[in-house]
């Protein structure tokens, strides 16, 4: 009767499905909310300016974020208008290790899940919550990305690999 694992796989499908890539980004920068707020912040005589550490130029040796004047707008509206690029043959960030990554993570997860779900009793319940509620850890840009990864990869194979802990309520004999 409970609707916590149902909750936590959505919630954590959810997550692995709306990561933030260079389209999402580029859309946050120039909402208009996003711009309104920087105009205000700005006040009169202030410049807006954008730091970001762009993926292609840090894979080309830039160690530090650089400026994106104002001026530079159009750019991340179009960007932002080609999200619908995304994971397709014509996405020019489609290559990159994290992108690639972030697109197989639902899928590794669904089979856990579906795995999980098959053996699923009383018993196993709180192991498949423990399952269901690894991706939510994984956050971050890139490199910070990428280690996450890796350890929710390692906790889900162990995850997957143990007995599951039977929950106080079945040792207890209830």
């Amino acid at each position: 009767g409970s609707t916590r694992l149902t909750r936590e796989v959505a919630v954590s499908l959810h997550k692995l499905m709306a990561y933030k890539d260079e389209y999402e980004v580029a859309r946050l920068l120039v909402a208009p909310g996003a711009t309104a707020q920087a105009t205000e912040m700005a006040a009169a005589g202030g410049r807006i300016r954008w730091h970001l550490h762009p993926p292609l130029l840090r894979s080309l040796g830039l160690r530090h974020k650089i400026a994106f004047p104002e001026s530079t707008a159009p750019i991340f509206r179009t960007l932002a208008r080609g999200k619908r690029l995304r994971g397709t043959l014509l996405d020019p960030f489609r290559w990159a290790e994290v992108r690639r990554i972030e697109r197989r993570l639902p899928e590794e997860f669904l089979v856990a899940v579906h795995r999980i779900t098959d053996e699923l009793s009383a018993e196993r319940f709180d192991h498949a919550v423990k399952v269901a509620v690894l991706p939510q850890d994984i956050r971050g840009y890139e490199h910070l990305k990428l280690a996450r990864v890796q350890r929710f990869r390692a906790s889900l194979s162990e995850l997957m690999e143990s007995p599951a802990t039977p929950t106080t309520v079945a040792s207890s004999g209830l």
